[in-house]
């Protein structure tokens, strides 16, 4: 966990730090085990009003919750590993710009309104911190978060949109990210579903095929037995992942049972990470700006080992 020190603490905003191969969040915002967390993401920002409005007015999310995930979040991670001169933040912002409309409260939103666009970004920096806490056997000293931070505004600057919400450093964010957190979350149609979808005895169907694996997967993938199999874990990283008053806020069913179930996960995937193939270790596009950079082909220098002699 965080604990900001008299020098993190003090006001100041994050340094502007290139994003590349010997980035922290290179290393590990295109890691495999993001997985892991999708559930975690896919509820956090369904539970911002806004965010949560737009996937009722501007997608398929009931018949297809997983959909969203798997078309944006190649682009997303392509923001941090595609060419520094590639356009795919723009692209990605530009996604966005006619996606608006009006809350049944009356109020307008946006998906470009700056605290909106932060909020989904700032789970995907939470997203990259949790993998290290929760799914390996790093651990992050208060400079590396810092740094890991500031490479995550580097990361939001490529977007090409308002930096007005953006936290200057590390603590300002925890202060913000646990604001909104207790109070700006809000049950919606959209996130009651989704907590219902999870809490169900199998997860949904997928209709895209998912990274890493090969499309004649998909049939077995979608047969009743395999998705009901897939449900504890689901079940189990999507709610254990919530912030503990996010559960307590939307009436999430977690017990001390979960905890344990959730933590010796977390411990086998740590301790069995270094023995899956490098391959399989990156998101497809984390993967390819891995090889563009030397890095994954015979006789290279794996990640941590390049970082390491940095």
């Amino acid at each position: 966990m965080y604990q900001p020190t008299d020098a993190t603490a003090a006001p100041g905003a994050a340094p502007h730090p290139e994003l590349g191969p010997d980035s922290l969040l290179w290393r590990w915002a295109g890691d495999t085990r993001i997985a892991f967390m999708a559930g975690t993401i896919g509820l956090l920002q369904t539970m911002h009003p806004a965010i949560g409005q737009a996937l009722i007015d501007h997608s398929d999310f009931f018949d297809d919750p997983a959909d969203r995930v798997f078309r944006s979040l190649p682009e997303i991670l392509g923001t941090v590993y595609d060419a520094p001169d590639a356009p795919t933040g723009r692209s990605v912002r530009d996604a966005h710009r006619d996606i608006k409309g009006v809350h049944p409260s009356g109020e307008s939103y946006h998906a470009l309104q700056p605290d909106t666009f932060w909020w989904a970004h700032a789970t995907f920096q939470f997203m990259v911190e949790q993998v290290i806490d929760r799914f390996d056997r790093h651990q992050l000293t208060n400079g590396e978060r810092d740094r890991l931070y500031a490479e995550g505004v580097a990361w939001y600057r490529r977007y090409g949109v308002s930096e007005r919400p953006v936290p200057p450093n590390r603590a300002a964010f925890q202060e913000v990210w646990d604001h909104y957190c207790a109070e700006v979350l809000q049950p919606n149609p959209a996130s009651d579903w989704l907590i219902a979808t999870i809490l169900a005895d199998r997860i949904p169907k997928v209709r895209i095929p998912l990274p890493n694996l090969p499309a004649w997967t998909m049939p077995v993938v979608n047969t009743r037995t395999t998705r009901k199999l897939l449900q504890p874990g689901v079940r189990i990283t999507g709610f254990g992942g919530l912030p503990p008053i996010v559960r307590e806020r939307f009436d999430i069913p977690w017990t001390r049972a979960d905890q344990v179930e959730l933590r010796a996960l977390e411990t086998a995937i740590a301790r069995g990470w270094p023995l899956v193939p490098w391959h399989l270790r990156w998101q497809p596009r984390a993967k390819a700006g891995w090889r563009r950079e030397g890095v994954g082909r015979r006789g290279s220098t794996s990640p941590l080992r390049r970082r390491s002699a940095a």
